[in-house]
């Protein structure tokens, strides 16, 4: 299995929209907003998208989805830890993200700690990331 991780546009994922879609998620373009794709064997296999705030040093996490069949794979991590590396590459001091229960495990392997509200609006649980301006971090749990 040949996994590759690319930016791509909204319009190219609407395959993938499509099913996000049937499955009950609401995805919206945002203007602004950057998007990221995972290819297997040639075929679309998930996207993950963030907005960069960098004259304020934010970022937000917003649309995630990996189609059913291409699930417990490894590869919604490999995508997260594509688009945390992008983000990490403007300086942002705060990412916040509204993630489901299920992707939280992800979320804290990358340092991200829950606020303790969970968002109506999402449907998920809110989750923070704050680096301190020029300090690395733990890049979370690669293996």
């Amino acid at each position: 299995m040949i996994i590759t991780i690319k930016k791509t546009t909204f319009q190219e994922l609407s395959p993938l929209i499509e099913m996000a879609t049937k499955e009950g998620m609401r995805i919206y373009d945002i203007a602004g907003s950057d998007w990221f794709c995972a290819v297997v064997d040639g075929e679309l296999a998930g996207f993950v998208s963030c907005y960069i705030r960098e004259k304020h040093k934010k970022a937000i996490f917003k649309s995630d989805y990996v189609a059913i069949s291409y699930r417990r794979q490894g590869i919604y991590k490999q995508l997260f830890e594509y688009r945390l590396n992008y983000a990490k590459k403007f300086d942002v001091t705060t990412i916040t993200a509204a993630c489901t229960k299920k992707s939280m495990g992800c979320f804290e392997s990358f340092g991200f700690i829950k606020n303790g509200k969970d968002s109506n609006k999402y449907k998920g649980v809110v989750m923070h990331l704050i680096r301190e301006e020029g300090v690395e971090e733990n890049e979370g749990n690669t293996s």
